[in-house]
């Protein structure tokens, strides 16, 4: 079946501005902020990604971290929250939330989980009460819209906050490597695939950063991707923690003295290098400040170029593909789904892209990405730097390979999706990219 891609807007850009604008037009100002708002609770919340449990305590406070950037044209923002996930329908009522009440609009914001398994959830159980049979009473927690609202609500403020803030500024990219992750899909004597390590299957450790920096070289802010589960923590740990993602964004702002925003990539099949650890004093975490702290701040260290010449060009598209008919669907994720002429059940996927000058894109899913499908777009991508922001704008839940599909294991198992995601997906996103390369 070929790929579905369906162009909206024609791709956005057009909405927020053309992209061949010199970036060096007299007038054309970069500016830059970021903010860092805290989200911890403090009355007990249902902790998420493994069975229900209650939040006993807090070990390390959990935050949004906010950067807002306009480059003379058009604002953008992105978030990275420490929470599980967020359910699609929730971030979309959000983001109609924040346009009322800011006019920021649905395409300049992108919000992204950070997927710590030692945090709470945000918004209804949509996609799990597809997999009641499989994942047992898993999402069976009660709802705390009361700490929604909240976390929405000071959301809504730190962005506010972070326009107010916004100054002239200069932007940098750099890239790195770590081995803090490892490809999680282990199999056993009988050929089972299960979760554990798998040193040999394929897993994507770039790290990609963005740096923002005042116009004396100060640091405003870093934005750094990585793929790695927030598993660090295992299902017995009861006290509130960012995980990995949170704790090394912690250390990381410790050293430069600047938020930084990790956002999760391609981490569906990808474990941190010690997993699902009873406690902190099992955990390891402190040698992840090495593993992958060092190895961040080594990535900022050799960004030998900012500039304050900045362009944005801005796309969408949505990737349909088959989804896993028998599973049926939900009212409240109606806009995720279509049924062909012919009947087929389709999953309506969207796809941002943001290109920063003519060297970088960044696109973004409301996946749990297999790190193939990743690796397989950068390397068919146009731009010298492509990174993949994962769960951004909701879940969707995972999207496995063909190949994962027949070997089985866990994520097929809760999966929308089918075995021909992984060429629709594909190729939806490179041609999307190609496209946006030409503007």
């Amino acid at each position: 079946m070929a790929a579905r891609t369906l162009q909206l807007s024609v791709v956005l850009a057009f909405a927020l501005g053309a992209w061949p604008v010199p970036a060096n037009e007299p007038g054309r100002i970069f500016r830059a902020a970021c903010v860092k708002v805290d989200i911890t609770p403090d009355t007990p919340q249902w902790l998420h990604g493994y069975g229900p449990r209650k939040s006993s305590g807090v070990h390390d406070r959990i935050y949004h971290r906010i950067v807002a950037m306009d480059d003379g044209t058009r604002q953008f923002f992105l978030v990275s929250t420490d929470v599980c996930t967020v359910s699609p329908s929730y971030h979309d009522a959000f983001c109609q939330e924040l346009m009322r009440m800011t006019g920021i609009r649905p395409e300049q914001i992108w919000w992204s989980a950070t997927h710590t398994h030692a945090a709470p959830h945000l918004g209804p159980q949509d996609l799990g009460q597809l997999f009641a049979k499989t994942l047992g009473d898993r999402f069976s927690m009660e709802h705390d819209v009361a700490h929604w609202n909240w976390v929405k609500k000071v959301l809504i403020e730190g962005i506010v906050e972070a326009q107010s803030r916004l100054e002239p500024a200069r932007l940098g990219i750099g890239t790195g490597e770590s081995r803090a992750n490892i490809n999680r899909r282990g199999a056993n004597a009988e050929g089972k695939i299960v979760l554990g390590e798998n040193p040999d299957g394929p897993v994507d450790r770039q790290i990609g950063l963005i740096r923002l920096e005042r116009l004396d070289g100060s640091l405003i802010g870093l934005v750094a991707n990585y793929a790695i589960h927030g598993t660090v923590l295992g299902g017995r740990n009861t006290l509130i923690s960012g995980d990995v993602p949170g704790i090394i964004a912690e250390y990381v702002e410790r050293k430069v003295g600047a938020p930084m925003l990790l956002i999760n990539g391609a981490e569906g099949n990808v474990a941190p290098v010690y997993s699902v650890r009873a406690d902190f004093a099992s955990s390891h975490m402190d040698e992840f400040e090495a593993l992958l702290g060092d190895k961040i701040l080594a990535a900022n260290d050799s960004i030998q170029r900012t500039t304050d010449a900045v362009v944005f060009s801005q796309g969408e598209t949505v990737i349909e593909t088959p989804r896993r008919a028998e599973l049926g669907w939900l009212k409240e994720l109606a806009d995720y789904a279509k049924k062909d002429p012919d009947g087929t059940e389709l999953v309506c996927v969207p796809v941002r892209f943001l290109a920063i000058n003519h060297d970088t894109v960044i696109w973004a899913a409301p996946l749990e990405l297999f790190s193939e499908i990743a690796l397989n777009v950068r390397n068919s991508s146009p731009f010298p730097n492509t990174f993949y922001f994962g769960l951004t704008g909701g879940s969707l839940l995972y999207m496995p390979t063909r190949k994962a599909f027949s070997e089985g294991g866990y994520e097929p198992n809760v999966s929308v999706f089918t075995p021909q995601a992984e060429e629709d997906f594909t190729t939806g996103v490179i041609r999307s990219l190609q496209s946006l390369e030409r503007r």
